[in-house]
């Protein structure tokens, strides 16, 4: 039942995010033709300062996912109409908190953005105000998401959000083309949000009824192990908060609005693939909590260690051809005049495979629920990120901010993470599977390093020769990795297994058709 739920949630949030992947692209293709680069700066340092306020969630939203796990394993809708209540109750104050504190910040904005170039900008305020009702609006219906994460019904969630994300794009690029507002298309963007947490709030409402009927909320005992949680999930989320929504900030007090809008359009990219990849990484959460709240510690391992295996190869895969054609498909998507250089790109690229990386790891920590373990490593990430990328970005710009997330990385989460889920988590020989897996990490990256050097001496200047080239050098990597994968991997018991998984299917759909 596991793997069915879980291919299930694959497909609609891969599927799903295919579409709206095309979508956006189109989309920004319109948004830079009708209006400046200023107003990418804008949408991107928005976003981040509001990612900032955001830091209010705390991780509430992980820590009751992680509590809900085992009453819905058990049935035990008392407990879960319970918890919920008490995750409304928590969504409410964190909105509450959004808006008030976005206020505040509201007499400091124009100033800052208007000596980077932000002056041809008008209603800025009121372009902030849409921002904020969009974040704060969020938290009041979401929490009811939970509970089909719980119950392994993500793709549930997922549908709604891409029926109502391609309405948005469609109903943005018509209103960009009609009328060059940014103001409406902020609008737009505003309600399809809201209309997607009404949407699956309905469907939790008529599929889960007992919700309604229980007003009480966990015991005290259980409330202080949320609490504990949830303060352990506060440093995590600072951390998160604090290297994820600080680089347009710090780009934009040191560089300006321009050079943030074109970083917008790389991270655009980045973020797609992310999310897409992403769709796949958590179309596994139920099952892994499921997983990890009836399994023995060497079952949960084994799956650890195929899902972690084939994460690899997705963001292995992608961070060879990112490193070989971002530049190239940029310039064919946006123009010339919207290249950063080699070097700042290869930083961009070397950072989207440290956070690819972790998505397993992080995956299986909050199903076990292992937040207090590594609650100082988040501390110290946000602090050397922080520290390092103004330090670095007075000499080196853009390279320099990317420079101070990528030292973060290396120094905290790359060797912390693994190390608290199988020392913690796993448990069970411990320091020999700690061991294996930055020996496979050490030769994983070493692979996908060969594949992109024997691509990039192959491709080398072609992919720079129009559609027809990026498409070429593309289907060229993509042949160059499979062989080395193959050559390095196909003896794997993780490889092994997707093969003998696929002969399964086949056997299936030859017996059904039979």
């Amino acid at each position: 039942m596991r793997k069915k739920y879980s291919m299930i949630n694959m497909l609609a949030g891969v599927g799903g995010q295919t579409l709206n992947m095309l979508m956006l692209f189109i989309s920004r293709m319109v948004f830079i033709r009708y209006l400046s680069t200023a107003y990418l700066g804008v949408d991107g340092l928005f976003t981040e300062v509001l990612g900032m306020l955001n830091l209010a969630e705390l991780g509430i939203g992980s820590a009751m996912i992680f509590s809900m796990y085992r009453p819905v394993a058990l049935e035990d809708h008392e407990q879960i109409a319970r918890l919920m209540n008490l995750y409304k109750i928590l969504y409410r104050c964190v909105a509450a908190f959004v808006m008030l504190a976005g206020l505040c910040l509201m007499p400091f904005l124009e100033g800052m953005l208007k000596d980077r170039g932000g002056a041809e900008i008008e209603h800025l305020q009121l372009i902030y105000l849409l921002y904020l009702v969009q974040s704060s609006s969020s938290y009041l219906l979401s929490y009811k998401n939970s509970i089909l994460l719980a119950y392994q019904k993500a793709y549930i969630r997922l549908l709604w959000e891409q029926v109502f994300k391609l309405v948005q794009i469609i109903g943005q690029i018509i209103v960009l083309i009609l009328t060059g507002n940014f103001i409406l298309y902020l609008v737009i963007q505003m309600i399809a949000q809201f209309m997607i947490n009404v949407a699956v709030s309905i469907g939790v409402d008529k599929d889960y009824p007992y919700l309604k009927e229980c007003r009480q909320f966990p015991s005290r005992a259980e409330c202080r192990h949320i609490v504990k949680n949830i303060g352990a999930m506060s440093m995590h989320r600072l951390a998160t908060v604090i290297v994820s929504s600080t680089d347009n900030m710090i780009m934009t007090a040191y560089i300006g609005l321009t050079t943030v809008g074109m970083y917008s359009n790389y991270r655009l990219v980045i973020s797609g693939i992310n999310n897409l990849l992403g769709k796949v990484a958590s179309a596994f959460a139920g099952s892994i909590g499921n997983l990890c709240a009836t399994e023995e510690s060497d079952k949960v391992y084994e799956v650890y260690r195929v899902l972690d295996f084939s994460m690899f190869l997705l963001f292995g895969y992608v961070t060879g051809g990112l490193a070989l054609l971002f530049n190239a498909f940029i310039r064919i998507w946006c123009g010339e005049g919207y290249l950063f250089s080699t070097t700042v790109v290869m930083m961009m690229v070397i950072q989207f495979y440290l956070a690819g990386m972790r998505q397993i790891n992080l995956q299986f920590r909050s199903a076990m629920g292992l937040f207090w373990e590594d609650r100082y490593k988040a501390v110290f990430e946000a602090a050397i990120n922080l520290i390092a990328s103004l330090f670095l970005v007075r000499r080196y710009g853009v390279a320099g901010v990317i420079g101070g997330t990528i030292i973060s990385t290396l120094t905290t989460c790359f060797w912390m993470e693994p190390y608290v889920l199988i020392r913690y988590g796993i448990q069970t020989d411990w320091l020999r599977r700690l061991v294996k897996y930055f020996v496979d990490y050490g030769m994983r990256t070493a692979s996908v390093c060969a594949a992109y050097g024997a691509a990039y001496m192959l491709c080398r200047g072609f992919a720079d020769h129009g559609l027809f080239g990026f498409v070429g050098s593309g289907m060229l990597y993509t042949v160059i990795f499979a062989a080395v994968m193959l050559v390095l991997y196909g003896r794997t018991p993780e490889f092994k297994y997707f093969v003998q998984m696929a002969a399964n299917k086949r056997k299936k759909a030859g017996g059904g058709h039979a």
